[in-house]
């Protein structure tokens, strides 16, 4: 018997996206407000699903009340759907109960003013970490989520069934993949390394939701395995009938295509469904209704229609039940990264990503005072700048949207800031030390140094003064130099090679130039003692 496939629920790849973009940028409030309205919306579809299941274990209750034939074998597998129940509402507690402690540890919940909550430091980075990387609890979730997982396949009947069951089922934890930060490619790391305390709430919401559709699969399974006969002439077989709507995501951004597949559980192909719904036509193949349509507005809307199947004959039986579900419809935004920090220096290219959900990325623009932007890649620029501004320039983001109107949908500030002045070093030494006269009177020049500085920028030596105090002398030669290589300048060059033990050299008043920068003095002077 054909069935219908599981919800694929609630933004799994939205979700992953976000978390991913947030270890990247800044956390702002309106991200932070965004992760407590997706939860809201989580915990309120988790609602409508546990009701759902409800009424689906109520059809399988009565499946074979008019066909006795069949009841041996619906007692059967209802027990065994009640063990799905039973082990769901645990995994569904236990994940509460992680919340709860996530809660608990950042303050617990705050009431507002309009009637909603939010938790009072959901920001944290560190709560999350800490509680399941550091403590191990990580560990304790993925296995209690394995073991779930494991034990709902195991109500397979054989082999082929347990298969179709793992590709069916919405919980999945996957392999992390190794990166730099995670060798090891640790599950617990990769999954709550440095993301806020609301983010890691949310991620057990969309885990309790993939447990209830879990748990719907496996229902819907074992109701089509109580029989497998066409249709009676006069009789619709499986009389405890339920209508499932099923789309392809229940989050969508502005724009988008939502595909729902609607049916009528324990049904047969032969039976062509009629299906009717509020955003358009249905389409109906092999039994199973197909709805498309676009979304608009924002927020939790609902689709719903109604879905009428026939028994074989002229005399046959007519089902007719209603089908319904939510989609939650966000706003479509961008954001700016700043591939080094979040500064942006004069002098030299800063390279910048522009990333953007719900827009193509070549309708997609930005703009900044002052500032030369030029696009190197597909959402990648360089940018030059000129003049310091510590407290930040404004930036905007731009898009087209699906109308072909140009609108605002990102911006922030960005400090500009001078390159920093270099350290000056003679071979090994910065600042003062000794060396051999033979190595000394061998040194090529001055080179001038940034540590620590995450761009492809030199300064060079562009003039400095160098002082002899020969041993056992009071009175100082000295010669100036222009350049970084003491061959260019022949004073300092013959100054150079009159060095003997116990002479002292002293260069100061060095000054250094960069590309797109003006000459400026250097950090301090080299004393050098001959030994």
């Amino acid at each position: 018997m054909s069935i219908p496939k599981e919800p694929r629920q609630l933004m799994i790849n939205l979700m992953y996206l976000v978390l991913t973009a947030m270890l990247a940028l800044n956390i702002t409030k309106e991200v932070l407000d965004a992760f407590s309205t997706i939860n809201t919306s989580i915990e309120n579809s988790n609602a409508g699903i546990a009701d759902k299941n409800s009424r689906l274990y109520k059809a399988f209750e009565h499946i074979a009340d008019k066909m006795p034939d069949l009841k041996p074998r619906a007692d059967s597998l209802y027990k065994k759907a009640l063990q799905v129940k039973e082990e769901s509402d645990k995994m569904s507690s236990r994940l509460e109960q992680w919340k709860s402690d996530i809660v608990a540890k950042a303050g617990g919940w705050v009431q507002e003013s309009n009637g909603g909550r939010k938790v009072k430091f959901m920001d944290d980075i560190d709560i999350p970490s800490r509680m399941f990387i550091e403590e191990k609890n990580g560990d304790k979730v993925k296995s209690e989520l394995e073991a779930y997982i494991n034990s709902i396949l195991a109500k397979g009947s054989n082999a082929e069934t347990k298969e179709e069951l793992k590709k069916l089922i919405p919980l999945k934890l996957g392999e992390m993949s190794k990166t730099d930060m995670n060798p090891s490619g640790d599950w617990s790391f990769g999954t709550f390394h440095n993301i806020p305390v609301i983010a890691a709430i949310t991620l057990f919401s969309k885990w309790q939701s993939d447990v209830k559709n879990t748990e719907s699969v496996m229902i819907e399974t074992l109701m089509s395995q109580v029989g497998n006969e066409d249709f009676d002439p006069t009789v619709i077989k499986f009389d405890g009938l339920m209508a499932v709507a099923v789309p392809n995501t229940s989050y969508a951004l502005a724009g988008d295509e939502i595909t729902a597949n609607v049916t009528m559980a324990a049904y047969n192909k032969a039976a062509m469904p009629t299906v009717t719904s509020n955003v358009g036509a249905v389409t109906v193949k092999d039994g199973v209704g197909t709805v498309k349509f676009r979304a608009s507005g924002t927020g939790v809307q609902t689709v719903r229609g109604t879905i009428t199947v026939k028994a074989k004959g002229a005399s046959g039986r007519v089902e007719t039940q209603p089908w319904s579900f939510n989609v939650t419809v966000g706003s479509a935004g961008a954001s700016l990264q700043l591939d080094y920090m979040n500064v942006m220096y004069i002098g030299v290219d800063n390279p910048v990503t522009l990333s953007a959900s719900g827009y193509n990325i070549d309708d997609v623009t930005w703009s900044m005072p002052g500032a030369t932007i030029t696009k190197v890649g597909n959402g990648q620029y360089n940018v030059t700048v000129t003049t310091p501004n510590y407290k930040g320039v404004e930036y905007t983001i731009s898009a087209k949207n699906k109308a072909g109107q140009v609108v605002k949908v990102g911006g922030g500030l960005i400090r500009i800031k001078s390159i920093p002045t270099p350290n000056v070093k003679m071979g090994s030494i910065d600042g003062s030390g000794t060396m051999a006269a033979g190595e000394f009177k061998v040194q090529k020049g001055l080179a001038a140094i940034l540590e620590g500085f995450d761009f492809k920028f030199q300064y060079l030596v562009t003039r400095y003064k160098v002082l002899r105090i020969s041993k056992g002398n009071d009175v100082a030669e000295n010669a100036d130099g222009t350049g970084p290589l003491f061959e260019n300048s022949p004073a300092v060059k013959a100054l150079l090679n009159k060095a003997k033990p116990g002479d002292r050299y002293i260069f100061e008043q060095i000054y250094v130039k960069g590309t797109g920068n003006p000459e400026r003095p250097a950090k301090g002077a080299i004393n050098v003692l001959i030994r």
